[in-house]
């Protein structure tokens, strides 16, 4: 009598869990954003929308698992040729800087973006959430990077920095392979 073949395992069950390996352009993964932007309403999409459903909110927007394989996959076409690379996807605009004032403070402030270990950072962070003026403490980051809803005139104080963000520039994305 012919035997029965086992039963394939059933497929794994895609959950509604943040990715613990991915990482936007600036090294910041998913904890980052539920830490800073839960639903991430604030700052673009950088992705991840796709990489931290939980945090996102966007569960429901997770791809569902392909169907397992047929027992008798069906043969290629023969003259099947490959499909194009898809599109590279948008890259992050990147910010740049300018000292506006050394030792002084904003007239009035905005916002705090959270710890950043550098006004070049800091500046990233403040032009993606559409700040024109921010201050950074390069002594004491742990103050964080703050918008400026007024910066003039300023206040003086010896350990902050006023800084202008310079309109973007598009990161270059890389040339499709020939």
């Amino acid at each position: 009598p012919p035997s029965a073949s086992p039963s394939p395992p059933p497929p794994p069950t895609l959950g509604c869990a943040d990715s613990l390996s991915w990482e936007d352009a600036w090294g910041d993964g998913c904890d980052w954003y539920a830490e800073h932007d839960p639903g991430c309403t604030t700052y673009s999409d950088y992705g991840q929308q796709s990489n931290c459903p939980s945090t996102c909110g966007t569960c429901s927007s997770v791809p569902a698992l392909p169907p397992p394989p047929s027992a008798s996959p069906m043969p290629p076409p023969p003259s099947a040729s490959p499909s194009p690379a898809p599109p590279s996807p948008p890259q992050p605009e990147t910010y740049t800087y300018e000292v506006r004032q050394e030792n002084a403070e904003c007239a009035n402030q905005w916002m705090n973006l959270g710890e950043y270990a550098s006004a070049e950072l800091c500046s990233l962070a403040a032009g993606a959430a559409g700040c024109t003026t921010f201050m950074f403490s390069s002594a004491y980051t742990s103050w964080g990077c703050r918008c400026c809803s007024g910066p003039d005139p300023p206040k003086e104080h010896s350990l902050w920095t006023l800084y202008n963000v310079l309109p973007p520039h598009p990161s270059a994305s890389p040339s499709p392979p020939p």
